[in-house]
């Protein structure tokens, strides 16, 4: 019997610890670690087609303001923390503590079966990786069900010493797990804080030629321009090398040895591989045409004789664009007069936006609309701030007119504006031209009508097209 329950033990402390790996993953992904959320994508699939992270950035994703996950992770980090004293525990006391951990499980389960019903009815999409938690404690738990009689004689516990013993290493323990989760969390809310002040990415180098002037096209012109052509030795200029032919000389095979070699060396190295990333995404942005864009009923921040014309698609529920509206906020008037930024709406919501295959934000739509009725006021940068710093969940348009009161709008005009005919018009010619021009994230921005690849080379575009027309370089 005490082999078959120390073997029962053992595996319900891997399928605890493999739990444990699980959600310090989750939590990663929901503070916006790149190799966490690259990973999970990797594991969901990408874009909208990602469940995990659909459920990560909803407002469902923590709890007391604390990630779910960060609850998850304490919740197998205590369990495995009791299963590993039952393995060093008496025979006596050993069964006893494993029926705990049946309790515990089966207690998780049911708050698992929760969270499940959470995805599927408010926030319509699945998280592979969460899903995977609950299949691993219901392994847990059917691995010590044996156990579970156990538990009934827990209120001995603190009448042997050893019982006792065990207890206060328990609850120490539990507490040290609990000051080491929140720990972590904070530590990963200021990395997130620091990637948030780099967002938007840094100037070109000083050393940086300005190229000559030219006339950027304006954001409404019809039409697309010719690509720009690169410039002559850079990358994009530098004839590619004709593959080896068969045959071919040691010479040849060294040669290519040693690209591969470099290769290799900049894959290794982060700061060469975001250098390569950033010059292949600014390289796509010189050579792509711009398009067409409508701005003329748009809200804007900036001077209007700005040069670099930023045409930003958001939803006013996206995680992604709250980061970029409060980067954007801050940078526009540190700018020098080089940018206006042009809002438009494009929610994941497909009561408004039927091509989307799936709501993504429920209530988007709302807050769009209320966002339009707010530029009609002529407040709609008060509206936008307040909206961006709210946790809503599934906003109705009672809600959207009590943020917009507090914001210093007219609530009740405000309230009647979002059935307005005319409202949802404007809200239908966003969302269209977004589909038109493939828009199907948020946020997407444009910068001179070219859509940019990258939000980290935003500062690094917007410095150069404003190069083109006269201005010193940024300051770094």
């Amino acid at each position: 019997m005490g082999v078959s329950t120390r073997t029962r033990i053992v595996g319900a402390l891997c399928l605890c610890l493999a739990g444990a790996a699980v959600s310090t993953w989750l939590l990663a992904q929901h503070h916006g670690e790149p190799r966490a959320v690259s990973a999970a994508n990797q594991a969901c699939g990408d874009g909208q087609t990602s469940g995990c992270e659909d459920v990560a950035r909803s407002s469902w994703s923590a709890f007391a303001g604390l990630p779910v996950a960060a609850y998850g992770l304490a919740f197998y980090l205590s369990l495995a923390l009791l299963l590993g004293l039952a393995l060093v525990a008496p025979p006596e006391l050993r069964e006893t503590l494993a029926g705990l951990v049946v309790a515990a499980l089966a207690l998780g389960l049911l708050v698992d079966l929760l969270l499940l019903g959470v995805q599927a009815f408010a926030i319509h999409a699945y998280c592979k990786l969460c899903i995977l938690t609950y299949l691993l404690s219901a392994a847990a738990l059917l691995a010590l069900l044996p156990e579970r009689r156990a538990a009934r004689g827990a209120g001995g516990l603190l009448r042997a010493p050893e019982g006792r013993v065990a207890v206060a290493g328990f609850v120490l323990g539990t507490a040290a797990v609990a000051g080491a989760v929140l720990a972590a969390d904070v530590a990963l809310q200021a990395r997130a804080a620091r990637r948030q002040a780099t967002l938007l990415g840094a100037p070109l180098p000083a050393a940086a030629a300005a190229p000559a002037a030219e006339a950027a096209p304006p954001v409404a012109t019809p039409g697309p321009a010719a690509p720009a052509a690169p410039a002559a030795g850079s990358p994009a200029a530098a004839p590619a090398a004709p593959p080896p032919s068969p045959g071919a000389g040691d010479g040849d095979a060294k040669s290519w040895r040693e690209r591969a070699e470099k290769l290799q060396a900049t894959i290794d190295d982060p700061r060469k591989l975001e250098a390569y990333f950033s010059e292949k995404a600014q390289r796509e942005f010189e050579t792509s045409a711009p398009v067409a864009l409508d701005v003329a009923n748009a809200p804007m921040r900036g001077p209007a004789t700005a040069p670099v014309a930023v045409v930003e698609y958001s939803d006013f529920m996206c995680p992604f664009c709250r980061n970029l509206g409060m980067a954007l906020s801050q940078f526009v008037p540190q700018a020098g007069g080089r940018v206006k930024v042009f809002f438009k709406n494009y929610p994941l919501d497909n009561t408004c936006n039927p091509k989307l295959p799936r709501t993504v934000h429920s209530g988007a739509c709302n807050l769009a609309l209320g966002g339009i009725c707010a530029n009609y006021q002529g407040k709609f940068d008060a509206y936008h701030d307040r909206v961006f710093s709210t946790e809503l969940q599934n906003p109705q348009a009672s809600d959207v007119a009590r943020l917009a009161g507090e914001a210093g709008l007219n609530a009740v005009a405000l309230q009647g504006c979002l059935s307005d005919p005319k409202t949802k018009a404007e809200l239908t010619a966003q969302i269209e031209e977004g589909n038109r021009l493939g828009v199907n994230s948020t946020p997407t921005v444009y910068v001179n009508g070219k859509k940019l690849p990258r939000i980290n080379d935003f500062v690094a575009v917007v410095d150069k097209e404003a190069r083109k027309k006269g201005f010193p370089p940024l300051a770094p």
